[in-house]
């Protein structure tokens, strides 16, 4: 680190060498002399920034795509001669996209790197997502466990590298039919532009719409706060809001009667997504010849039915589009004996990855095929494509033994040259 300080104040003048603010100080223009781009997250965003300024207790960032939030405060990482340091710093100013922070008086993370990493440019991955949990982040094993309980096969299948869909289909309608006979799946042309009721909802919500009765409004327009069913109660607000609530009520009272008509006696729709965007649902129902209505716990049993298959839908879309054995497209942009960065053009994915975090990569290096799993623990924007930091936590036997000498051979290589 003195070698460090010493180079920068050859280029930037001396300053007070002996605390922790002005090494701090010294760790801002080395990344201003080599235009560093490193890590800034504020709020959920997490963004990449670069140096643009140095003053004597502050530091003007450049942080592209910058939207300001209510909190003033921010997390920053970087690495500086295989030290990772963390801070998080103040807010002073916010300037459009410029950002002045004050510059931390104090050390609060530095940890020096076991493994060096090593910049490769013609290293390629195919990878897929290992289940966590169902709607990601952290592991909720109540709800797994209540999952497994309730779709035992089901989820022994969604836990595989490579599920099967043919079957997983197979066993949605077996699941549905325990609830009612009648049911429908449906899938959102790419072509149909206009947002129906059902999409609007189904989309801004995440819940499903349950409706127990038909024949009462109540059902249709009650204020509801439970966390998994709704109703259209948003929809009813609205037009009360825009005409009035005689106008409203005559609305769902024709809707009522279209119900009533086509036999309908209760109902659960349950949005199906593909990286948490809606792309359908699945309509159960029952009809005045079915002669029971569908209880709340079976609306909920539905949901959380519907959840797990398009869990199923999007791993099967990452194994499909990002995993060939014929054309390895991820690209590592660098890699240790503890982890790798890699880079993806998917944004959907990109944020899909923020909470579904646990990944199985396969390495093709020279004539053997590394499998390491790892976890996600780096997320930022570059120009137009995203990387992801992974950290190892499993392996194939001897694979980490055989990316040593492959980090190893490369590196002397370099050297060689």
């Amino acid at each position: 680190m003195q070698e460090l300080i010493t180079l920068l104040e050859g280029i930037y003048g001396e300053t007070i060498v002996g605390s922790d603010i002005n090494l701090i100080k010294h760790l801002f223009f080395y990344l201003k002399f080599d235009n560093w781009e490193f890590s800034f997250q504020y709020e959920e965003q997490s963004l990449v920034a670069v140096v643009e300024d140095i003053a004597q207790d502050t530091v003007i960032l450049n942080v592209p795509n910058f939207e300001e939030a209510g909190t003033r405060r921010a997390r920053i990482r970087f690495e500086v001669v295989n030290v990772l340091y963390v801070f998080e710093v103040m807010i002073r100013n916010i300037d459009g996209f410029l950002i002045t922070i004050n510059i931390p008086t104090e050390l609060q993370s530095a940890k020096l790197r076991k493994n060096r990493r090593l910049e490769v440019d013609d290293l390629f991955m195919n990878f897929i997502i290992l289940f966590k949990s169902l709607r990601g982040g952290k592991t909720e094993t109540g709800e797994n466990i209540s999952a497994e309980s309730k779709f035992p096969y089901l989820m022994r299948e969604i836990r595989k590298d490579d599920p099967d869909i043919i079957l997983i289909n197979r066993m949605l309608t077996d699941y549905i039919l325990r609830v009612s006979n009648e049911f429908e799946l449906h899938f959102f042309s790419q072509d149909d532009k206009r947002m129906g009721l059902v999409e609007e909802i189904l989309g801004s919500k995440g819940k499903s719409i349950y409706n127990a009765d038909c024949s009462k409004i109540e059902n249709y327009i009650a204020q509801t706060n439970d966390p998994i069913l709704t109703n259209y109660n948003l929809l009813f607000q609205k037009l009360k809001n825009d005409l009035d609530e005689i106008s409203a009520k005559a609305y769902f009272e024709e809707m009522v009667k279209r119900e009533n008509r086509d036999f309908l006696v209760s109902y659960v729709i349950s949005p199906l997504t593909l990286f948490d965007r809606l792309i359908g649902f699945v309509k159960v129902f029952t009809t005045a010849m079915d002669k029971h209505l569908i209880t709340m716990q079976q609306a909920v049993y539905i949901h959380e039915l519907a959840e797990i298959v398009s869990y199923a839908l999007t791993k099967v879309t990452i194994k499909d589009n990002r995993f060939s054995r014929f054309n390895t497209s991820t690209k590592i942009m660098d890699i240790s004996i503890s982890g790798l960065l890699f880079e993806i053009e998917d944004e959907n994915l990109y944020k899909y990855m923020h909470k579904h975090n646990k990944i199985k990569m396969y390495i093709p290096i020279g004539e053997k095929n590394l499998v390491i799993s790892a976890e996600i623990l780096r997320y930022f924007k570059r120009g137009d494509n995203f990387y992801l930091g992974v950290n190892f936590f499993a392996s194939n036997p001897d694979d980490l033994r055989y990316l040593e000498n492959y980090i190893f051979e490369k590196e002397r290589n370099i050297l060689s040259e």
